[in-house]
């Protein structure tokens, strides 16, 4: 089966199916091809590559990165992982707005995040793993965060669904502003 690229509603936001080939001796599933996704308008440069493993309930950010923005290439290889990408480019029609993907390991797909959002995740099951692969550098002091349960942004993270009782995040994560405090700070 070939890579498909299904856009979102969000410009520059994609989910992928990745080229894969099932025989009976399991599966190949390649998810990234540098000259088919720029057929597809992705043309940044992968530079990093890592690997996460979380407990169920285990938060994580929604982080941005405001020098050398960072886009991202993720896929679930294990388990099951609530995905939000938030629009912080300013100059886009769709700024403040976000999507969201249920990501598990049996659906295969591969989400692709432009540069210009600031990104978090929460691991729905234990012994979540999954993969990504960043652009550009990571710049610590250029970190930042939007709070993952801002009352205005009201994103439906399916923690009832999915039983999640406890949240497993750094002090941080739980303290960043909200997106209107973003914004209020950025002018």
């Amino acid at each position: 089966m070939p890579f498909e690229f299904k856009k979102t509603e969000i410009e520059g936001l994609m989910l992928i199916k990745p080229h894969m080939y099932p025989d009976e001796r399991g599966l190949y599933k390649k998810y990234y091809e540098k000259n088919i996704f720029a057929e597809n308008g992705i043309t940044c440069e992968f530079t990093e590559s890592s690997d996460l493993y979380s407990k169920k309930g285990a938060l994580r950010g929604l982080h941005y990165q405001t020098v050398d923005s960072q886009a991202k290439l993720i896929h679930v290889i294990s388990g099951v992982l609530f995905d939000v990408a938030l629009d912080l480019r300013e100059s886009s029609p769709t700024f403040g707005q976000y999507h969201t993907e249920l990501l598990k390991a049996e659906d295969q797909f591969v989400t692709y995040i432009p540069e210009g959002f600031a990104h978090g995740f929460i691991s729905l099951t234990d012994d979540t793993i999954f993969s990504y692969q960043c652009s550009g550098k990571y710049v610590p002091s250029a970190c930042g965060g939007i709070r993952w349960n801002d009352p205005e942004l009201n994103i439906p993270w399916p923690l009832k669904e999915y039983g999640v009782e406890h949240i497993i995040a750094t002090e941080k994560d739980k303290n960043w502003p909200t997106l209107a405090e973003y914004i209020a700070l950025r002018k």
